[in-house]
């Protein structure tokens, strides 16, 4: 039986796994429509619901040392996370940081379980202040207040410090890392210190995100300091000295120390595909002897976490023939175990075609990674239409697996829809030089990337070359507007879920906890915001549009799109517009995902595949 788009649709999703306090693993399985959270044994098991609360989980920390798990939510994807603690024993649930229309940014627990990090926007809604909850007392301390965009990290073994960061929101690309001292109880001990002092300049910028904090104030983390690729680094307690212990021609996408800090675990981002590497860490901190870790297909390792003896360690892995499951291997062991089991229906996921991992020429000269997927069963000269995928953020990276967990173009692939799947300049994965080459005023150098993938497809002799369209969300809904408006004559159809339109409202009518950080992204100047907006040249737009909006969405607002789809019909274009109620910034519910393919595929058949 051949597989509908609503099978592509159901494809279900495993990820984010955690072991818990008695061995089992905690992980968040999409099997009741949206993400819940569940419990399967280490040793392989049914797996257990353990939440329903209709609604997103958006993560999940179990407690050290207690049969408890904490989980994240939000009201109908508004983004206001709150924290809830389950019993796992009674199945009960309490709030831990909870309060209307406040947002809770899970930092870390301490080892002992007994203390919570978090920073939230309570005190004001465009800053973020760091918090330490004494989850056994009750008592919620305000360890540092500050006006900017701070956030919780881990605490020392012992709990007599905490790890936090901040953003430098006039730099991209740029933070810090503070220590700070806490008492017994986990209030303040002083003010942060910081560990990471550097130049801030647009040459020296650089990142930190903190792996582990000794008792001796010794720190590993993951840095781009003075090079181009993040690597692992480390921050002696003592001097304040900074080495580089470990470094590749490619970012160190992921990192995770065991418990007792004696063993690492490395995710390496080559070219879009992950790499494991473990070794043992010495006493001081520094890289040991290489530890032997099972070999995976090629695709994506996320979200690593070391089991508490350090012998075996959970992961999630997904790729183009790989639905994203939950794995765990033991260390020494030629194979691993798959944990979680999400549900393939009638695809036949094994079948699907893997892409080639190609790179065209662009306006300047620069070389363009993507994955560039073909349909099966294609006669030999025929030519096929094609949707090019761009992804949001626009410090993202798409990666080869099911697109966007959306899956609606996988379906359009097996009807004769090649896909191809760039990393345009301002992705990540390819080093921060590439990552920032879109900054402020080159940010349209981005969009020549994307209107030169029409070129090289039309170059191939495999594409019809007036039957090529474009889907992204987010920003890149923003790149597919200003794709058909920059180039209309380029583009067969376009799909933009939840884009900006106009630089100028989303930057007014974004969340204010948002504002600054992406106005250091995009400017602020309003008269170059203007230039770059959409919105004043959507009068250019011939394509066939579908714009698809969330009503919820605090990241774009819903009048970027209904600004873009009152422009096109006031000029008499092809527009179809659809609102998903209680949904944020992505559809997330089962129904809202299965109309929203059925009209994404709809859209394409009739503008892509149609040869009228």
């Amino acid at each position: 039986m051949a597989a509908t788009v609503e099978d592509f649709i159901k494809l279900e999703t495993a990820l984010d796994p955690h072991f818990l306090a008695s061995g089992d693993v905690a992980f968040r399985w999409n099997h009741p429509g949206v993400p819940q959270a569940y419990r399967v044994a280490s040793g392989g098991s049914e797996a257990k619901q353990l939440t329903d609360t209709g609604g997103v989980i958006y993560g999940l920390a179990p407690r050290p040392g207690h049969d408890e798990l904490l989980y994240i939510a939000d009201d109908g994807g508004d983004e206001q996370f709150q924290l809830h603690l389950l019993d796992l024993n009674s199945a009960t649930s309490r709030p831990l940081a909870s309060a209307p229309m406040v947002i809770h940014n899970i930092g870390a627990w301490s080892h002992d379980g007994r203390l919570l990090s978090y920073a939230s926007n309570k005190r004001e809604q465009q800053f973020f202040d760091v918090y330490v909850l004494n989850v056994d007392t009750g008592t919620e301390h305000l360890v540092y207040q500050h006006d900017g965009m701070n956030g919780a990290s881990r605490f020392a073994a012992d709990g007599s410090a905490l790890l936090t960061s901040r953003p430098n929101l006039d730099l991209p690309g740029d933070n810090d890392l503070f220590a700070l001292a806490l008492n017994a109880d986990g209030s303040a001990a002083g003010e942060p210190q910081t560990i990471t002092p550097h130049d801030a300049t647009t040459e020296s910028a650089a990142q930190w995100a903190a792996l582990r904090l000794a008792d001796d104030g010794t720190v590993l983390a993951l840095s781009d300091e003075g090079r181009d690729f993040v690597g692992l680094q480390r921050i002696d307690g003592a001097s304040g000295e900074r080495e580089f212990l470990c470094t590749y021609e490619w970012d160190i996408e992921a990192a995770t120390a065991s418990k007792d800090g004696s063993r690492l675990l490395l995710v390496i981002n080559e070219d879009g595909y992950s790499r494991l590497e473990a070794y043992e860490l010495t006493a001081d901190a520094r890289i040991g002897d290489a530890l032997a870790v099972p070999e995976m297909p090629r695709g994506i390792v996320a979200t690593p976490e070391w089991r508490g003896d350090g012998d075996a360690f959970v992961f999630g892995f997904e790729g183009p023939r790989h639905l994203a499951n939950v794995w765990l291997a033991e260390i020494g062991a030629s194979e691993t175990m798959q944990l979680s089991t999400s549900a393939s229906g009638n695809v036949e996921v094994d079948t699907l075609p893997e892409p080639e991992l190609i790179r065209y020429p662009t306006f300047d000269g620069r070389e363009i990674p993507a994955f560039y997927y073909r349909p099966a069963d294609v006669p030999e000269g025929a030519q096929v239409p094609c949707l090019v995928l761009v992804h949001g953020g626009p410090e993202g990276q798409s990666r080869p697996a099911l697109w966007g967990r959306y899956a609606a173009p996988h379906y359009l692939l097996t009807q004769g829809v090649a896909l191809l799947v760039p990393n345009v300049r301002g992705s990540t994965g390819y080093g921060k030089e590439y990552c920032h080459a879109d900054d402020v005023e080159l940010r349209m150098d981005s969009v020549r990337d994307l209107i030169a993938a029409t070129d090289w497809l039309a170059g191939t002799g495999e594409v019809v070359p007036d039957r090529i369209g474009v889907m992204g969300g987010s920003y890149g809904g923003f790149m597919v507007l200003a794709a058909i408006t920059e180039a209309p004559e380029k583009w067969g159809t376009a799909i933009d879920l939840f884009g900006i339109a106009d630089f100028e409202t989303f930057l007014k009518f974004t969340g204010p906890w948002r504002r600054k950080h992406r106005a250091r992204e995009y400017g602020e100047d309003p008269a170059f915001l203007k230039t770059i907006s959409p919105i004043h040249k959507a009068d250019r737009i011939r394509t066939p549009l579908l714009v698809i909006q969330g009503d919820h969405d605090v990241r774009v607002p819903q009048e970027e799109s209904e600004q873009i789809v009152d422009t096109v019909r006031r000029n008499e274009g092809i527009v179809e517009y659809v609102v998903y109620p209680e949904e944020g910034h992505g559809i997330q519910k089962l129904p809202h995902r299965l109309d929203m393919g059925e009209r994404i595929v709809s859209f394409c058949t009739q503008h892509l595949l149609s040869q009228d």
